[in-house]
C-alpha cells in the first residue's frame, strides 16, 4: 500500500547541510506501515494517534505508531521555524538554522512512549522501559495534543502552533528585541505611528489609558516586572475620563474588553507592519508580489492551510477585505440607482452608513434624517447585515483564489486541485474570516443601545467612508 512519505521520512537536524536538515528515511517505520496494521486513508493520523495512546495495544505497536507520528510532526516543526525566521529575521543576523536545534531534536533512533504526566521512556526490544533524561520535542507535542483534544486543531497545525510557542525559540527571539509582551505592555508603549492607525474613538481610549496606567506605572518602584492587568480603580478612573471627553461612560468590564481588543489590534500592527513584509507592492503589475529574497521552499501547502494568524494570510485578508468592502458598497449603490422604488436613496446610501457606523445611530434615528420614512424602510435600504454577509462571501472568495494561485505557483497543487482540497481549504478560510471579521461585526449589528463599532470590519468600512 502507498502510505504518505511524511509518516516514515523524518526531518532530522543537520547544520552541515545548507538547508539545516536532512530528510531521513526510517525503514522501521515504513516496514511497520506496510505490514497493514492501519489503512491508507485521510484519517491515518487519527488512527496512529489512537494506537499510540491505546493502553490495550502492545508496547511495540504503540511505540511504532508514535514513530510514524514523530516523522509527520517533524515537517510542520521545520516549517514553523522557517516561518518565524522569515517573519523576524529580515534585518537581523539569524536564520531558521539558529532555531532548528531548539525543536528539531528527534533522530528517530529510539522507540519512545510517554505516560499521563508526559514523562518519556525508551522502549527496548524486550519491552523494557527506561526513563529518558533528554526529552524529544515531537513527543512533547504528541502528549500536549492528547491532553488538549478539545481543540479543533489538526495534529499538523497543533505542531506548527506549539513550535512557534516554544519557550526556547521565544527566548532566542527576545534577545533580538522581539519580546512576548503582555496586552498592557503593548498598550503602555504604543507610539505615535501606531496611534495614527487607530480610529478617533480608539485614540481617545488609548489616550485615557496612558493618562491613568502610564502615570501609575511610572510610580512603581520596579518597572522591570510584567505590566499587570489594570485594577478596578484604574478602570473606574478611565471611565470617568472617557465621560469627560464626551464618550458615554462604560462599565469596567466593557472598558477592559475594549482595551483587550485594542491591544490585539496593536499586536497585529506590531507583528505585521513593523517587520519586513513577505510581499511588496509592484507598481508595474498593480498587485502584491512575494519578496524575491525569501527562501522559496518555506511557503508550501503547510503555510497555505494554516488557520492560525500567519503573516501572509493576514496580509491577504487585509487586501481582500478592503477590496470586498469597496466592491460591495459600490454594487449596492448601483442596485439602488437601478431600483424604481429606492432610486432616490442611492445618493444617501453612504450618508446612511456613516450615521450607522461612525455616529452609531440606530436605523430608527437615521430614517427621518434621510427621509426614509420609517425603521423598516431604512433597514431595507441600508441592510447592514446583508452588507456584512456579502463582504464576507467576497473576502473568502478572494482569499481562496489568492491562496490557490500561490499554491500552484509553488508547485504544491496541480492547476486543477481536487474537490476535497478545495472543500478543506474553504472551510478553514471561512473559520478564519469569521473569527477575524464576522463574529464581532455581527455582534455589533445585533447589539442595542450604546453600541460601538470597533471590529476590524467596522474600522475598514469607516476608513472607506471617510474617503468617499
Amino acid at each position: 500500500m502507498n502510505y504518505p512519505k511524511i509518516y516514515w521520512n523524518l526531518c532530522r537536524l543537520n547544520l552541515q547541510n545548507n538547508k539545516g536538515y536532512d530528510l531521513f528515511s526510517l525503514a522501521l517505520a515504513k516496514q511497520w506501515l506496510e505490514s497493514g496494521k492501519i489503512s491508507v486513508s485521510p484519517n491515518i493520523s487519527d488512527e496512529l494517534l489512537h494506537l499510540f495512546h491505546d493502553q490495550k495495544e502492545s508496547l511495540q505497536v504503540r511505540a511504532l505508531a508514535g514513530l510514524c507520528l514523530r516523522c509527520s510532526i517533524s515537517h510542520p516543526v521545520l516549517q514553523a521555524c522557517q516561518s518565524v525566521a522569515n517573519l523576524f529575521s529580515a534585518s537581523r543576523n539569524f536564520t531558521h538554522h539558529d532555531l532548528l536545534p531548539f525543536v528539531l531534536n528527534d533522530d528517530g533512533k529510539d522507540l519512545i512512549l510517554t505516560d499521563e504526566q508526559g514523562k518519556q521512556f525508551n522502549l527496548s526490544k524486550n519491552d523494557d522501559l527506561t526513563l529518558r533524561s533528554f526529552y524529544l520535542f515531537t513527543i512533547i507535542i504528541l502528549h500536549s495534543y492528547q491532553s488538549q483534544r478539545t481543540t479543533k486543531f489538526s495534529l499538523k497545525n497543533w505542531a506548527f502552533l506549539k513550535t512557534k510557542q516554544n519557550k526556547e525559540i521565544q527566548k532566542f527571539l527576545s534577545e533580538f528585541g522581539f519580546k512576548n509582551l503582555t496586552d498592557w505592555a503593548l498598550l503602555n508603549r504604543a507610539n505615535k505611528t501606531q496611534v495614527e492607525q487607530l480610529s478617533s474613538s480608539d485614540q481617545i481610549l488609548l489616550e485615557v489609558f496612558h493618562q491613568v496606567y502610564r502615570r501609575d506605572r511610572r510610580l512603581q518602584p520596579n518597572q522591570r516586572t510584567k505590566c499587570p492587568t489594570p485594577s478596578l480603580i484604574q478602570l473606574e478612573e478611565m471611565g470617568e475620563k472617557l465621560a469627560d471627553k464626551g464618550i458615554e461612560t462604560k462599565d469596567t468590564k466593557q472598558i477592559l474588553f475594549s482595551l483587550n481588543r485594542l491591544a490585539k489590534q496593536l499586536r497585529q500592527y506590531d507583528i505585521w507592519q513593523s517587520r519586513e513584509s513577505l510581499e511588496h507592492y509592484d507598481s508595474n503589475s498593480g498587485d502584491y508580489q512575494l519578496r524575491r529574497d525569501l527562501p522559496h521552499d518555506s511557503l508550501d501547502e503547510e503555510h497555505v492551510e494554516q488557520d492560525e494568524m500567519t503573516q501572509l494570510l493576514h496580509e491577504y485578508l487585509a487586501i481582500a477585505l478592503n477590496n470586498s468592502i469597496t466592491s460591495v458598497v459600490k454594487n449596492r449603490q448601483q442596485e439602488l440607482a437601478k431600483s424604481k422604488r429606492y432610486r432616490e436613496f442611492a445618493d444617501k446610501f453612504l450618508a446612511g452608513l456613516r450615521l450607522y457606523y461612525v455616529e452609531a445611530q440606530s436605523l430608527k434615528e437615521i430614517a427621518p434624517q434621510l427621509e426614509m420614512g420609517n425603521w423598516d424602510k431604512a433597514r431595507r435600504i441600508l441592510n447592514p447585515g446583508n452588507l456584512l454577509s456579502q463582504v464576507r462571501s467576497q473576502t473568502i472568495e478572494q482569499l481562496l483564489e489568492k491562496l490557490l494561485k500561490l499554491a500552484q505557483s509553488k508547485g504544491v497543487i496541480d492547476k486543477s486541485p481536487t474537490s476535497d482540497y478545495l472543500s478543506s481549504l474553504s472551510v478553514q478560510l471561512e473559520t478564519f474570516v469569521d473569527t477575524e471579521i464576522l463574529t464581532q461585526a455581527a455582534a455589533e449589528i445585533r447589539s442595542g443601545k450604546n453600541r460601538s463599532f470597533d471590529s476590524p470590519y467596522a474600522q475598514k468600512l469607516k476608513q472607506y467612508l471617510a474617503h468617499n
